[in-house]
């Protein structure tokens, strides 16, 4: 018997373009607030952003922010137009829905923007009518084999900010809420990733995390987020303080611990990254800065764009 001849394929190079949270509120779909920067997403071989916000007519809050927590700034309630489908059908692959906001319109507001998502095929994971539905990985299949999963959580440390944001259960609607009872060690993480690695060659992990505007991030981000890569995941994509902050390589794997906002009503500087893959291998990655400015996401000049780029990257000296 002649013995089988086995090819190898050698890994075709691919990229992941990122950006971090998408907060429409108070911007008007028919302004294009994504048009200048659309076209770096839609060049990628996949696209993510973490929407923030869910897109619903509803006009029914959610109770479990408090009118006092809201009167004192210390909780918000967001809704956006529906009519932003439109911006992120022309931007996103896919996008994360694990965040402090995605249930502040509550079930209706979740499913309308799932609904959305949906028929605009653009792929989602974080939320769902029940745990299972909400922690169950996307997966997209690019045109070179590799199959790319997305898990989302909101990974705040204390119980009762996941509880205010509505996680799912076996039986109701929600988010997909990571309560590791203040271990970011815990060994849940080990089996989250190799449940979803199953489905996928290349792990994408969304994370809601953090201190708003803060630019170092935690020691809780920082050891989850290496935990979450010792476990098997690919590529952690950080997400809540609205400012930037640094990234690093661990064990070969990027890790960004915030992205910023991609857009939003407020002014505030923010970044655009491109990860490059071989196969399922992490080669290299780059920043683009961008900036809110009147409710778009803008390119800096050429001539402002490497000093706002080396204060950027100044961010990564922060990550102890």
């Amino acid at each position: 018997m002649v013995p089988a001849i086995l090819t190898l394929v050698a890994p075709k190079p691919w990229t992941l373009v990122a950006g971090g949270d998408i907060m429409f509120y108070g911007i008007g779909a028919k302004t294009y607030p994504l048009k200048e920067v659309a076209g770096t997403f839609q060049k990628a071989d996949l696209s993510y952003g973490n929407l923030e916000i869910p897109l619903t007519n509803s006009k029914t809050p959610t109770r479990r922010k408090s009118p006092e927590e809201i009167k004192a700034k210390h909780q918000f309630i967001l809704k956006a137009e529906p009519s932003h489908i439109g911006n992120l059908k022309e931007t996103f692959d896919l996008v994360s829905l694990a965040n402090n906001h995605v249930m502040d319109y509550g079930t209706q507001g979740m499913t309308e923007t799932i609904n959305l998502l949906n028929k605009a095929g653009i792929q989602h994971a974080g939320a769902g009518m029940n745990i299972y539905d909400a922690t169950t990985p996307t997966v997209k299949m690019l045109p070179n084999g590799i199959r790319v999963g997305l898990i989302s959580y909101l990974a705040f440390v204390s119980s009762g900010g996941l509880w205010k944001c509505t996680p799912a259960t076996a039986k109701t609607s929600g988010l997909a809420g990571l309560d590791l009872g203040g271990n970011p060690q815990s060994d849940r993480v080990q089996d989250i990733v190799r449940i979803a690695k199953k489905k996928c060659d290349v792990l994408l992990v969304a994370l809601h995390w953090g201190i708003e505007r803060q630019t170092k991030p935690t020691k809780y981000q920082i050891n989850l987020g290496r935990t979450f890569i010792r476990a098997g995941a690919d590529v952690v994509l950080g997400a809540h303080p609205h400012r930037l902050q640094g990234r690093e390589v661990y064990k070969g794997k990027p890790i960004l611990y915030s992205m910023g906002n991609l857009i939003s009503p407020l002014p505030a500087a923010s970044a655009v990254y491109t990860l490059k893959f071989d196969g399922t291998k992490f080669k290299s990655w780059d920043l683009r800065p961008m900036r809110n400015a009147g409710g778009k996401a803008k390119w800096y000049s050429t001539k402002e764009e490497p000093a706002v780029k080396r204060q950027i990257l100044a961010l990564d000296k922060l990550i102890r």
